[in-house]
C-alpha cells in the first residue's frame, strides 16, 4: 500500500518537474504489446533505479543508455525480438545525436517502435522533418506539459521521395487516468493517402510495347502477349487508386537474374535503389530471397507442352493393331494347321478316287493354299472336297476365319467412330516419342532448364531441348504455335499465352487433337518490394483487400483465355481414314502387282526360250503344259 503510494507521489514529481514518468513508458509499451524496451536519456542514478523496479515488476525486459555520440546503434538496437521499444528524452542536451545516429545506421521501420519525449506545447517539426521517416515508422511524439502528455502519430510517408511530414493527434496520459488512445484505426488505412507521391515501379516485357508503354499496359488487346505484366499492372493501377499514389514506370527485358554472381533486370535495379516496387510477378527463388520481399500470391503460371496427339503409334502398322503380336502368331499358326490338313485330305481324295478323269487337283499344295486364304479373306472357292474329313477342316477353317474377321473389323470400326488413344501421357513418353520438341524463347523457361535438378526435366533437356547448330529449341511463341498446328511438334509456352493463338488460329479438328504434358507443377508467382522496403507490409495489405474484394479474379477474366475445349459433337464424328494409315494395304496391292508383272514376263521369257530350243514356231503358254498320251491306234485283229 505504502509503496505504491511512493511510486504514485514520485511519478507525479518527475513529470512536474518535466521528467519522463516511468509509470507512463510502462502504460505506453504495454498498451503496444511490446516487452522489450530501451531508454535513451540523461537521468540521475535514483531516477534509473525508480524505473527498473517498475518496469521489472510489469515483466518488461529494458536497458538504459546514457545519451552519447559514440554508441554503437547496431548492437544496442539489435532486434533479437519482433519489435523493439525505444525511448529517447529530447530534452537532454545533445538528444538529436541519437536521432543522426539512428539515419546513419538503421532504418525507421515497424520493428522499432519509438516514443519520444518533449516538454513542450508544440510539435518541433522542423526537427523531426530531417529524420527518415517512411510510411511504415512508429514514431510517438509525446509533449509533456506539467502532469499531462498528449500524444502525437508522427510519420511520413517517404522522406527519400519526398514526401512532408504527417502529424496527427492520437491521444494523451496523465498520472490520473493513463493512458488514452483515440486513434484506433488500422495503419495502413489511417496513411493510405500518399497525397500523389511517386513510386518506382518496373515491369519485364518480352515484346515491343505498341503504340505506347502505358496503353499497351492498360488496354486488353492481344491480351495473350506478356499476359504477367500487363495482368499484373492492371492490379497496380487499382493499388494507385487506393493509396493515391503516382507510377514512375520503367521497362527492362528480364525479371531478375544471378548472372556473374549479380541480378540484372528488376531485382538488379532493386538491389542499386532504382525500384521500389516490381509491376512483374516473380517465381519464388531462394537465391532471390536476399534482395527482395515477396507479398501476395496474385497469379497461377501453368507451363506445358502442347502438342497434336498423333492419331496412331507410328511405331505400329496400323493393320496389324486390332490384334496383339502374339494373336497373331496364334492366327498363322492356327492357318498352317489347316492348310497341312487340307493338302492331306485332297492327297488322299486323289489316291482313293479310281476315276482318273475326276482326279482334279493337279497341284493340291497351291491349291490348299488358295483355299486357305479365301476362308481368312471371308471369300468363296470353287474346289469341291468330296470326303468328309475335308469338309469338316472345310468349315472349321471358314468359322474360325468369320469370329477373327469379325472381331479384327469391329475394331477397325470402332477405331474411327471412338476418340483415338492417348499413348504418349507421361514426359518421358513425350520425350521418347518421334515428335520434334522446343520451347518459347524467354528468360524464365531458359532460366528453369538451365538450373533444374529434377531428372525428367534434365533427361528432356538432355535429349531434346539442348541447343545444337542442327536444331533450333527456343522460339517465339506464334512460330513455336504454328508448328503445333501442323503436327508431329510439340512446345513448352505458358497456357495463358497458348490459349489465345490456340483459340483464334487453330480449326476444331487440331484443337481436338491436342494434348497436354506438364513439366513442372504450376507455380505461384508474386510482386516483390526491395529488401526491407517500407512499402511491403502497405503493398501486402491492398494486395489482401484487391483478391477479397475478387478484383483479382475479374482481371483473370479480362487477360487470360479460357482453355478452347472440343465438343462432345465433334468427338462423335467418325474419323475419316487418311492416305498414310491406307498406305500399307496399297503397298500391298502394288507389291502384288510388281510380283504378278515379274512372274509373267519370266513366264514369257522361258516360252521363248522353250520354242528357240525345239525349233518350234508356235507360241503360247501351253507349250510348257503336260499333254495326254496319244490314244493308241487300233490294230486290226488277225485273221
Amino acid at each position: 500500500m505504502w509503496t505504491a503510494i511512493f511510486l504514485f507521489v514520485t511519478c507525479a514529481l518527475l513529470t512536474a518537474n518535466g521528467k519522463i514518468s516511468s509509470e507512463f513508458i510502462v502504460d505506453y509499451y504495454d498498451h503496444k504489446n511490446i516487452k522489450q524496451i530501451v531508454v535513451f536519456a540523461c537521468w540521475n542514478d535514483s531516477e534509473i533505479m525508480d524505473y527498473y523496479r517498475l518496469v521489472a515488476k510489469n515483466g518488461l525486459g529494458s536497458s538504459y543508455i546514457a545519451i552519447a555520440d559514440d554508441a554503437d546503434m547496431n548492437k544496442i538496437l539489435r532486434v533479437n525480438y519482433y519489435k523493439i521499444g525505444i525511448v529517447l528524452d529530447m530534452d537532454c542536451p545533445e538528444s538529436d545525436v541519437i536521432f543522426k545516429l539512428v539515419t546513419a545506421k538503421l532504418p525507421f521501420n515497424e520493428s522499432y517502435n519509438w516514443l519520444s519525449v518533449k516538454s513542450a506545447s508544440e510539435v518541433p517539426v522542423a526537427e523531426l522533418s530531417k529524420l527518415s521517416l517512411a510510411v511504415d515508422s512508429e514514431l510517438t511524439l509525446a509533449l509533456m506539459e506539467k502532469s499531462h502528455c498528449a500524444l502525437y502519430d508522427v510519420f511520413s510517408h517517404s522522406t527519400r521521395h519526398g514526401s512532408t511530414l504527417n502529424v496527427t493527434s492520437m491521444g494523451n496520459w496523465d498520472s490520473v487516468n493513463g493512458l488514452i488512445v483515440h486513434l484506433r484505426q488500422y495503419k495502413y488505412n489511417r496513411r493510405q493517402d500518399f497525397n500523389g507521391m511517386s513510386l518506382n515501379f518496373s515491369v519485364a516485357l518480352t515484346s515491343e510495347p505498341k503504340p505506347d508503354l502505358e496503353t499497351y499496359l492498360s488496354v486488353p488487346v492481344n491480351p495473350h502477349i506478356d499476359t504477367m505484366s500487363r495482368f499484373h499492372y492492371n492490379i497496380i493501377l487499382q493499388l494507385r487508386d487506393y493509396y493515391n499514389f503516382k507510377i514512375n514506370l520503367s521497362r527492362t527485358n528480364s525479371w531478375g537474374y544471378l548472372v556473374n554472381g549479380s541480378f540484372n533486370g528488376i531485382l538488379g535495379d532493386m538491389v542499386k535503389g532504382v525500384v521500389d516496387i516490381s509491376a512483374s510477378p516473380l517465381y519464388y527463388k531462394k537465391e532471390r530471397m536476399d534482395v527482395c520481399d515477396y507479398t501476395v500470391e496474385t497469379y497461377t503460371v501453368k507451363t506445358c507442352f502442347i502438342f497434336r496427339h498423333p492419331k496412331k503409334n507410328t511405331l505400329r502398322n496400323p493393320f496389324l493393331k486390332p490384334f496383339t503380336q502374339s494373336v497373331w502368331l496364334l492366327s498363322l499358326n492356327v492357318g498352317i494347321v489347316c492348310w497341312i490338313m487340307l493338302i492331306v485330305v485332297l492327297k488322299v481324295e486323289d489316291h482313293y478316287n479310281s476315276d482318273e478323269t475326276r482326279k482334279v487337283h493337279v497341284n493340291p499344295s497351291s491349291e490348299t493354299a488358295l483355299i486357305t486364304i479365301a476362308a481368312v479373306s471371308q471369300q468363296g472357292t470353287s474346289n469341291e472336297l468330296q470326303l468328309y474329313s475335308g469338309r469338316i477342316i472345310f468349315l472349321t477353317l471358314f468359322l474360325w476365319a468369320l469370329v477373327m474377321f469379325q472381331f479384327y473389323s469391329a475394331d477397325i470400326v470402332g477405331s474411327l467412330i471412338a476418340a483415338p488413344p492417348r499413348y504418349i501421357v507421361t514426359l518421358r513418353d513425350l520425350v521418347d516419342s518421334d515428335l520434334h520438341l522446343a520451347a518459347e524463347d524467354i528468360p524464365y523457361t531458359r532460366d528453369y532448364f538451365r538450373l533444374t535438378k529434377d531428372p525428367s526435366s534434365v533427361y528432356l533437356w538432355e535429349k531434346k531441348l539442348k541447343p545444337s547448330r542442327k536444331k533450333k529449341t527456343f522460339v517465339n511463341s506464334r512460330d513455336g504455335l504454328h508448328q503445333v498446328s501442323l503436327g508431329g511438334y510439340g512446345f513448352f509456352i505458358d497456357t495463358a499465352t497458348a490459349y489465345k493463338t490456340i483459340e483464334d488460329t487453330f480449326t476444331q479438328a487440331q484443337i481436338c487433337d491436342l494434348s497436354e504434358i506438364p513439366v513442372i507443377p504450376p507455380q505461384y508467382v508474386t510482386l516483390v518490394t526491395a529488401k526491407n522496403s517500407p512499402f511491403r507490409k502497405m503493398i501486402t495489405y491492398g494486395l489482401r483487400k484487391i483478391v477479397e474484394h475478387g478484383l483479382v479474379s475479374r482481371n483473370a477474366h479480362v487477360w487470360r483465355t479460357r482453355k478452347p475445349s472440343c465438343p462432345e459433337s465433334f468427338l462423335s464424328q467418325p474419323v475419316p481414314v487418311e492416305l498414310k494409315e491406307s498406305s500399307p494395304a496399297l503397298f500391298l496391292v502394288a507389291a502384288g502387282l510388281v510380283l504378278a508383272i515379274a512372274v509373267m514376263a519370266t513366264e514369257r521369257l522361258t516360252v521363248m526360250w522353250y520354242q528357240r530350243r525345239l525349233g518350234r514356231s508356235a507360241v503360247g503358254i501351253g507349250v510348257l503344259k503336260s499333254t495326254p498320251a496319244s490314244e493308241p491306234t487300233d490294230v486290226p485283229a488277225s485273221t
